[in-house]
């Protein structure tokens, strides 16, 4: 079996719901499960964050279904319900079953309709970033979904798409300090020693990359997966790297 990625990335208002994501950037949130047809999906996430974050996306969510102009990726108008299944400080539970209607429709529906029901898919949201990924046998029945999906992608929103390196981990646990990528870790340690964490920012991220002489929609990228997997290991008790660690010092306010 081989793990592809399908990787959208958001502009700041381009959605009402990835909006709290950029807006709040330890807010992350999982499937723990999914299930899609070629017409509907249901899915059960975990959302977690800090307490004001997760305020953000209650309000966030109740107001989604009266939302006349939510839309999928590829523009189709969306039916979106959802119910909190448990609610904590840090993290909320939420089942949701959403449809889209007619045209080109998003990851999990596409796939669904090039591989029959029982597809495995499994999503992440943070930052600016929405990430699907597909367990599959056949890589060539994905590559028509990505090429339908950024024919058709709706304007603010950006599609990569590939091969997931090394073999497939979809254990349910939170990751170990090696499933942080090198080339995240040295993202991440080039904006905390150029000052990007301080208060006040000495340098943003597009000072970061030019210094790194990198794109800086790389560096983004790598930064917020990073920052995505401090978020995960901070949350269930994992805090340190293991070699070659990044110490970050807390500063009084």
């Amino acid at each position: 079996m081989q793990e592809f990625d399908f990787t959208v990335t958001y502009e700041e208002g381009a959605d009402d719901l990835m909006d709290v994501f950029i807006e709040n950037s330890g807010l992350y949130s999982r499937t723990v499960s999914c299930h899609a047809t070629a017409d509907t999906m249901w899915r059960v996430d975990e959302v977690t964050g800090p307490p004001e974050a997760l305020e953000a996306y209650d309000r966030r969510i109740e107001g989604l279904p009266r939302c006349s102009s939510l839309r999928g990726m590829g523009g189709c108008q969306l039916d979106w319900e959802h119910e909190v299944l448990a609610e904590r400080p840090t993290s909320r539970l939420i089942y949701s079953k959403q449809s889209e209607g007619e045209g080109c429709r998003s990851v999990p529906y596409l796939v669904t309709r090039r591989l029959g029901d029982g597809a495995l898919c499994r999503a992440q949201q943070y930052g600016n970033t929405y990430e699907w990924n597909v367990l599959v046998d056949d890589d060539s029945a994905l590559s028509p979904v990505y090429e339908e999906l950024e024919a058709n992608l709706r304007p603010g929103l950006d599609l990569t798409f590939g091969r997931v390196d090394g073999s497939p981990d979809w254990t349910a646990d939170r990751p170990d300090a090696d499933d942080l990528p090198p080339e995240q870790r040295e993202a991440l340690r080039a904006a905390i020693e150029r000052g990007y964490y301080d208060t006040p920012r000495r340098m943003s991220l597009q000072e970061i990359a030019e210094a790194e002489r990198i794109p800086v929609s790389t560096l983004q990228y790598r930064v917020s997966r990073a920052e995505a997997w401090l978020a995960k290991n901070y949350l269930s008790g994992r805090t340190a790297f293991a070699s070659d660690s990044v110490e970050v010092e807390e500063s009084a306010p």
